[in-house]
C-alpha cells in the first residue's frame, strides 16, 4: 500500500536531489525539529484512533502506549512535547492516569506516551473516550499533519483517540457454540471467574482447544446445577449463574 506523507522532510530531500554533489547538509533539514503521532497496525497502516476493551484483562488496569515520532535529528537533551489530553466522558484519576510529563528522551527518535486505563463498573455499559492532541512549542513544530491513504482517505497525525470499555464487540476466537452454547459476556466472565481462566486464552485456540472448551462446558454445567440446587433450598447461591430473567446460564448447545 502506498502512502503520501506531508512533511517538511520531503522538501529537504528534494533540495538534496536538485543540488550538486556536496557534503554539506541542506539548512532546511538541519532546522527541522518536529513531532507527529505515528501509530500503525501490524500491516503498517496508520491509525488516528484505537478501541480497546478490558474483557481480556485479568487486572483492573490496562496500559495503552501512544507513539510520538521525531522528525529531524535526535538531541543530546530531553525535550518537552506540547501534548494535550482531554475527554468529554472520562475523568482523570478515576478512569485513567497520565505520565508525569511528555518529552522526547535524549538521543531518541520515538517516544511512547503510556496512558493507564482503569476498569470501572460503568464500562460494562458505556464506551469512554480520551483524545490526545499535539501543539507546537519552543522545541518542536508540527511538520507532518496527515497521511493520505491509497483510497484517498486522510488520517491525521496531530490527534489520536482512545476508546475503551469492558464490553465485547464480537465473540472471542475460541468459543465453540456447539460446546459452550451461544456466547454472552456474562457466561464468559462467570467461566473465567469460577475456573480461574485467563480471559486472553479465549482468543488463542492453541490454549483454548476444543478439549479445553469441552472441559469448561462440563465444569460450568455442573457449577450452574449446584447453584440451582442452592437456590431451591433457600441457601446462598451465585446470582451470576443466572440471566436477568432468573434462568440458569446454559453452557451447552440446545
Amino acid at each position: 500500500m502506498k502512502y503520501q506523507i506531508k512533511t517538511l522532510l520531503i522538501g529537504a530531500m528534494a533540495i538534496v536531489g536538485l543540488g550538486s554533489c556536496s557534503e554539506q547538509n541542506p539548512d532546511v533539514f538541519e532546522d527541522i525539529n518536529g513531532v507527529y503521532f505515528n501509530n500503525r497496525t501490524n500491516t503498517n497502516v496508520l491509525q488516528d484512533a484505537t478501541n480497546v476493551t478490558f474483557v481480556y484483562q485479568k487486572g483492573d488496569e490496562m496500559q495503552v502506549p501512544v507513539k510520538i515520532q521525531l522528525v529531524g535529528r535526535p538531541s543530546e537533551q530531553a525535550r518537552e512535547i506540547a501534548l494535550t489530553v482531554t475527554s468529554d466522558d472520562a475523568q482523570e484519576g478515576v478512569d485513567y492516569t497520565l505520565p508525569e510529563k511528555a518529552e522526547m528522551p535524549a538521543g531518541a527518535t520515538v517516544f511512547e506516551y503510556v496512558i493507564t486505563l482503569k476498569r470501572t463498573a460503568v464500562l460494562k455499559t458505556q464506551l469512554k473516550h480520551i483524545k490526545l492532541s499535539l501543539q507546537p512549542n519552543a522545541n518542536f513544530v508540527l511538520p507532518v499533519t496527515e497521511e493520505v491513504m491509497a483510497n484517498g482517505d486522510k488520517v491525521t497525525t496531530l490527534a489520536y483517540t482512545i476508546a475503551f470499555s469492558d464490553q465485547f464487540t464480537t465473540a472471542p476466537k475460541a468459543w465453540d457454540k456447539g460446546l459452550l452454547g451461544e456466547f454472552t459476556q456474562k457466561k464468559f466472565e462467570l467461566a473465567c471467574r469460577v475456573l480461574d481462566l485467563d480471559p486472553a486464552d479465549f482468543n488463542d485456540d492453541t490454549k483454548m482447544t476444543l478439549a479445553m472448551q469441552s472441559y469448561v462446558s462440563t465444569q460450568m454445567q455442573l457449577y450452574v446445577r449446584q447453584q440451582q440446587t442452592l437456590r431451591l433450598n433457600g441457601e446462598a447461591y451465585d446470582a451470576d449463574a443466572f440471566d436477568a430473567q432468573g434462568n440458569p446460564l446454559q453452557f451447552f448447545s440446545e
